[in-house]
This record gives structure tokens, C-alpha cells and sequence, in this order.
């Protein structure tokens, strides 16, 4: 049995798996315990505790996941970790945790960026920047977006930092949708103080707003919610235009899915899947490309 020690972090990574073959039970037995210890860890904070980090600290603890989420795990691997039983139980924990973590560390961001003197320095310095810098980037080149369109994103978050990016390199218009009014509060500030509103509209509501606002293309968060229903306003809507709109969609893949529960089939009936691109890097997501059948 290895011991697990998450002072040295990148242990797992870097002497673990050497003469391993990633694809076999050994594998499963060697990240198994690494899994359970990080969700036995994260099992004693609240929400409340969680928020009272300061933000390095909470990003301390999260890199310990990222760790697990990065590993160069071949697909049956992945399946193999995210199927074993004891692991499965604490999938709803784990992918908890996550979604709090990004919630507080882009409210710490925003507030950061609002009494900031250098917003745009401080938007830079954030430790994920780098990660949506490359999302952004590779999602634009394969979206082959037309300058004067309007992209309405659902799940915008606090910091909508992909709208920012698209406006600010691509000069992208676009809608951010968030449920929570003080999310979309926040949001706004945000957007204001980087001098973006005339590119950049913030509303509060859900998938019901998409029948309300002018758009060209749509693009889910990854952690939006509630997927099925998403998509079946989205069907509803795309059955009554004429023109072809592009529906993209953000998802976890491999062992990236260990951070939150995957879009699947059933969440996109009614919808084909024409192309896929897989993260690079560090990124999370895998963006995915999809119209109405």
C-alpha cells in the first residue's frame, strides 16, 4: 500500500506510475487510495469554513484534486477508477466540493478585480487565467465565430472569465445567464470596472431567458444545471429558426471527470454530436459541437 503524503504533491504523478502500464487494475489499486484520502479530507469543511480560507490555502486544497484530474489516465483506466464502487460514493462529495471551490475562488476574484487599481493585472495574475486563456482560444479557432455575432452563455459564473476573453481578444458581443441574483450582481460590477459593458450584457434567469434575448450561438457551462432541461429549451427553440445555430456545450472527460458529472446522451436528445475537442494542458473541459437532428 503507498503512503499517501500530500506535502509532497506531484509524487503521485512523477514516481507512481513509473513501469506502470496506466491501464490495469494495479493502476486502479496505486489512485484509489489517493481519491478516498482527498475525499476523507475535504469531508470535515463546510461551505461556510471553505469561503473563510484565505485564497491561497483554498487553492492549496484543490490542487490536491486537480492533481487527480490531470493524471495521464488512458480512457478504460479512467472508466476502470470513476466505476469502482467505494470510489463512486464519494463522486457526489468530490464533484460538490469542486463547484463550491470555483464558486468562492471567482467571488474572492471578483471582489480582487473591484478594488483593484490594474483590474485587467490582477484578472491576469488569477491561477486558472492561463487555463481559460486556452479554452477560449481553442474554442473560438474551432467555433469560426462571424465578428458581429452574439454569443449568450448559460452559467456565466461571477467572473465571466471566457466572456471577457472573447470580447477583449475576439471582440465577441455576448449575454451571460446566471440563476443567482447576487452571482449576476457581482458579475456586472466586474464587467463594468474592466470597461466591457458595451460588449458584455449580464441577465438574471435561467434556459426560459433564451426565448427572450437575441442571440446567434449558445454555449453551456460546464456546470450548468439543470442539463436535460437545457437542452429541451434549446430544442424547443432551434425547431422554430430558420437558421442553422450552433449549440456548444462544456463536459469533463477521461479522468477530468472526477470534477463533476459528465453531460450525457440523455441530457441531449434530439441533438448529434458533430466534433469534440479535448482539453490540452491543464485545462478541464472538453468543448463539444452539436446541432439539432
Amino acid at each position: 500500500m503507498h503512503d499517501i503524503n500530500y506535502s509532497h504533491r506531484h509524487e503521485l504523478i512523477e514516481h507512481d506510475f513509473l513501469g506502470c502500464c496506466k491501464n490495469c487494475r494495479t493502476s486502479l489499486e496505486i489512485i484509489k487510495p489517493h481519491i478516498m484520502a482527498f475525499a476523507g479530507n475535504i469531508k470535515g469543511y463546510t461551505k461556510k469554513m471553505l469561503a473563510a480560507l484565505k485564497p491561497e490555502e483554498l487553492y492549496r486544497l484543490y490542487q490536491l484534486l486537480d492533481d487527480l484530474a490531470h493524471m495521464e489516465a488512458g480512457g478504460n483506466l479512467a472508466d476502470l477508477i470513476l466505476e469502482e464502487p467505494d470510489i463512486r460514493v464519494q463522486l457526489p462529495l468530490i464533484r460538490s466540493y469542486y463547484s463550491t471551490f470555483l464558486d468562492i475562488h471567482e467571488t474572492h476574484l471578483a471582489k480582487n478585480l473591484l478594488k483593484s487599481h490594474s483590474p485587467w493585472e490582477t484578472l491576469k495574475a488569477f491561477p486558472l487565467y492561463p487555463r481559460y486563456e486556452t479554452l477560449v482560444r481553442n474554442q473560438i479557432e474551432a467555433m469560426h465565430i462571424e465578428t458581429d455575432s452574439t454569443l449568450v452563455f448559460i452559467g456565466c459564473g461571477p467572473v465571466p472569465i471566457s466572456l471577457i476573453l472573447m470580447s477583449r481578444i475576439y471582440g465577441l458581443r455576448s449575454v451571460g445567464l446566471d440563476i443567482s441574483a447576487k452571482t449576476v450582481e457581482l458579475s456586472k460590477k466586474v464587467i463594468k470596472c474592466l470597461e466591457l459593458e458595451n460588449k458584455i450584457k449580464i441577465i438574471c434567469g435561467d434556459d426560459s431567458n433564451l426565448k427572450k434575448i437575441d442571440w446567434d450561438m449558445v454555449l453551456v457551462s460546464a456546470l450548468a444545471e439543470p442539463k436535460a432541461r437545457i437542452f429541451k429549451s434549446l430544442r424547443e427553440i432551434l425547431k422554430n429558426r430558420k437558421k442553422h445555430v450552433p449549440v456548444v456545450f462544456r463536459t469533463y472527460t477521461g479522468m477530468r471527470a472526477v470534477l463533476y458529472e459528465p453531460v450525457k446522451p440523455d441530457d441531449i436528445k434530439g441533438f448529434k454530436i458533430i466534433r469534440q475537442v479535448l482539453p490540452t494542458g491543464q485545462v478541464n473541459n472538453t468543448t463539444v459541437f452539436a446541432k439539432l437532428l
